[in-house]
């Protein structure tokens, strides 16, 4: 679930101190395309290609570049220390005339806390240009990511680019995904309507048939094991299949349409056609011999929660429902209040979320009247003081404020008018959940920040309560986030730094509930 205008504040909470991520502006990739893989021989990591970049493997370092962006970005490592790397790394790959009198007096010097380890960050202005150095040094090896590119290069693509490599940024002895011999795994293919779909079957080791679980993400382009370009470790879809195999429950899991080995357009699907794509799986499903079709459910994330709210209340072959944080009031509400807990959770004071709040309702009432120019203003507005908050040095850094927030308006207003955003804002999961009578399971993070368990509980009690359905069980999971990792504050700026894993808990919960009322 995004914000309107905090879809940007929240990836900019996420890696704080990234390069224009102070300014509140850290690109996602659109796509979770399979991407080349850089293996560094010394210091022993890998790093994914970012979406749309070429990889070059040149002696000793990895060039990333882009068709159309007159900028590269270099990743290297080597023994030393940290300052010792960081010079040599800008000398050779940036400038051999830059001296100690530049190097050692960066613009910025912070620390990132990512999942990897601890980043040091130094920025440094040359010009027009900005150099970014982020660097780490562990058991003797430094490993940097390093660039140079101008304020408009590093908005547009560059620092999506450079935030891509950092989150997907993995050591081979710290690889945390399961043996793919524990169970039964089966690249599958079926068809949603006239777009080919590629997935997952994952199968018991016992025979069957099973019950069996649909597995649904969030919102953002995702793969089948639920992972985009922002969090490549983050696996839920994964790590929920293997655990269900584990206990006797099979799993469908897939590739979102025009992403990964499936086919179709992703920019322009709505939550709508993903929920068409969904009841694809469920006619595979039910045509399996492995699968006993009296028993299979849908398990929905975030955005999957409401797509899993669609296909049951129109598909009886549902069996049941489970709903991961999935919201049970209209996107207008859902983001009010996100804007109001991310903002809170960031330490913001109390003045402050008003204001922030206040800005959200009005952005929203004149997107959903389709008044543009007045969003711009006020997404504008709300850039401005986000520079003016910065230390003197970095705001000065970003060149013109009015320039840089007028940009960032123009995307975010960009952002609101694809037909996913035109229709989740348009969107009342409501009538849905009021027609579902199966069995229903819903588990909310108590630290969730994206979709408050205290607003959307009470909604989703009382839509149920109206279908009739007697069999319905909440949960919350007092200390999971909305990824439903085991969180500090549950603000979007921790997903990175938490690693991967989900909240033992709720595992224990999902495959307790599934077993208890479909298990054998």
């Amino acid at each position: 679930m995004k914000t309107l205008h905090s879809q940007s504040e929240e990836k900019m909470n996420r890696t704080a101190a990234l390069v224009l991520a102070t300014a509140g502006i850290l690109v996602a990739g659109v796509g979770a395309e399979a991407a080349d893989v850089y293996e560094d021989p010394r210091a022993g990591f890998t790093v994914p290609s970012p979406a749309g970049w070429q990889l070059t493997q040149e002696h000793g370092y990895a060039r990333f570049s882009r068709e159309g962006v007159d900028a590269e970005v270099f990743v290297v490592a080597a023994p030393g220390s940290a300052e010792q790397v960081n010079a040599a790394a800008i000398q050779l790959l940036i400038d051999s005339e830059l001296g100690a009198e530049f190097i050692d007096r960066p613009l910025q010097a912070s620390p990132i806390q990512l999942a990897s380890g601890t980043w040091t960050q130094r920025i440094y202005q040359r010009d027009d240009k900005l150099i970014a150095s982020i660097s780490m040094e562990r058991d003797g090896m430094t490993s940097v990511v390093v660039t140079e590119a101008t304020q408009a290069e590093f908005i547009g693509a560059v620092n999506a680019a450079v935030n891509a490599i950092l989150m997907g940024f993995e050591f081979r002895e710290g690889d945390q995904a399961q043996d793919d011999t524990l169970h039964l795994r089966h690249d599958v293919t079926f068809d949603s309507g006239s777009i080919p779909l590629a997935g997952t079957l994952t199968l018991p080791e016992a025979d069957g048939p099973h019950p069996a679980v649909i597995l649904i993400s969030g919102s953002g382009a995702q793969d089948r094991d639920g992972r985009n370009p922002a969090l490549p470790r983050y696996r839920p879809m994964r790590w929920i299949a293997d655990n269900l195999a584990a206990h006797g429950i099979a799993t469908l899991r897939f590739d979102e349409r025009g992403i990964g080995e499936s086919q179709g357009d992703h920019l322009t699907a709505t939550t709508a056609d993903l929920a068409d794509d969904n009841e694809a799986a469920l006619r595979y499903l039910l045509a399996r011999p492995e699968i006993d079709p009296e028993r299979i459910g849908l398990l929905g994330h975030s955005e999957g929660g409401v797509i899993a709210a669609m296909v049951a209340a129109r598909n009886p072959d549902v069996a049941f429902v489970i709903n991961m944080a999935g919201s049970a009031v209209p996107y207008s509400e859902v983001v009010v209040r996100q804007v109001e807990l991310i903002a809170k959770a960031s330490g913001l004071a109390a003045d402050e979320v008003a204001v922030m709040r206040e800005r959200q309702i009005q952005a929203m009432e004149h997107a959903e009247a389709g008044e543009w120019e007045k969003v711009r203003e006020i997404v504008k507005q709300g850039t401005l003081e986000q520079i003016a908050r910065l230390p003197e040095a970095q705001a000065a850094a970003l060149g013109d404020p009015n320039e840089l927030a007028g940009r960032q308006a123009d995307a975010e207003i960009a952002g609101m008018k694809t037909p996913w955003m035109q229709f989740f804002m348009s969107y009342d999961p409501r009538p849905d959940w009021q027609r579902i009578t199966v069995p229903v399971l819903a588990v909310f993070g108590g630290l969730d920040t994206q979709v408050d368990a205290a607003q959307n509980r009470p909604a989703l009690e009382a839509a149920l309560r109206r279908a009739g359905n007697r069999d319905v069980t909440v949960r919350i999971v007092e200390d999971a986030n909305h990824l439903f990792q085991k969180a500090c504050t549950g603000s979007p700026e921790e997903y990175a730094v938490l690693g991967p894993g989900l909240h033992d808990e709720f595992l224990e919960i999902v495959t307790g509930w599934i077993s208890e009322r479909f298990g054998r």
